[in-house]
């Protein structure tokens, strides 16, 4: 691998650590706490927690992913509420954990807005470095919508856990905002294809969507294909 792949590599571990990591607090965190609360306790469990978001801190100084560091205030959050659960034994902390891990996620996008690039155009150009910089718009419409979801998210499972609905915070936080996200990711995709129409890889979805949704039918789509065009012919231009 050559040296400025470096970089980039580190970073795709990073964004595949930080995915992982929030898939299993969405999907199993729920499942964790009914199976090791009653083996184990409230204190335990917390204390176990703590050290697991510990490792994970020094993991993402490790990768040395910058645009991973999570915004500091909401951030506290998250350790906070362990030492909590770990010192009163009280279940109601470990409950609210990831309605923190929303908050700080919408706290993440929205702090992306202010600072510049967001969070959605960055990890765009760590997929696709290539990208036109018209996508920039787009991206920071996307990165709100994001922002509203994990916010919305972050209140239902706060205000269940509060009200002491236990099979219902479950199935939200453990299912049900996981298949939003999911359907939602699908869903965008789709519209950022049909929009853009940006078939640069041209592998067999490209093809396919190309044919039912033609880049030269529409203005941004023609533009799509002057960036590809452009690009090639800088790519052209330097192996000269």
């Amino acid at each position: 691998m050559q040296s400025t792949d470096r970089p980039r590599a580190r970073h795709w571990i990073g964004v595949c650590a930080l995915a992982v990591f929030l898939a299993a607090v969405v999907v199993f965190y729920p499942y964790l706490l009914s199976a090791a609360l009653p083996r184990f306790g409230v204190s335990r469990v917390a204390i176990a927690l703590l050290f697991a978001v510990a490792l994970s801190a020094g993991g993402r100084r490790l990768i040395g992913v910058e645009f991973l560091r999570w915004p500091a205030a909401p951030g506290l959050a998250i350790p906070i509420l362990l030492a909590a659960a770990a010192f009163s034994a009280e279940a109601l902390y470990l409950e609210l954990v990831p309605s923190a891990v929303y908050l700080v996620l919408a706290s993440w996008f929205y702090a992306s807005l202010r600072s510049g690039d967001s969070i959605v155009e960055r990890a765009a150009r760590y997929l696709v470095p290539e990208a036109p910089d018209f996508i920039r718009s787009y991206c920071r419409k996307v990165t709100g919508l994001w922002v509203g979801f994990f916010g919305a998210s972050a209140i239902a499972i706060a205000w269940l856990a509060i009200a002491g609905a236990r099979s219902e915070w479950s199935f939200v936080a453990g299912k049900l905002v996981y298949a939003l996200m999911a359907g939602a990711s699908f869903v965008e995709f789709l519209v950022r294809k049909t929009w853009f129409r940006y078939y640069f890889r041209g592998g067999w979805f490209d093809r396919l969507w190309g044919r039912l949704f033609p880049a030269e039918n529409t203005s941004e789509g023609r533009r799509s294909m002057q960036h590809i065009s452009d690009y090639w012919r800088r790519q052209s231009e330097r192996t000269r």
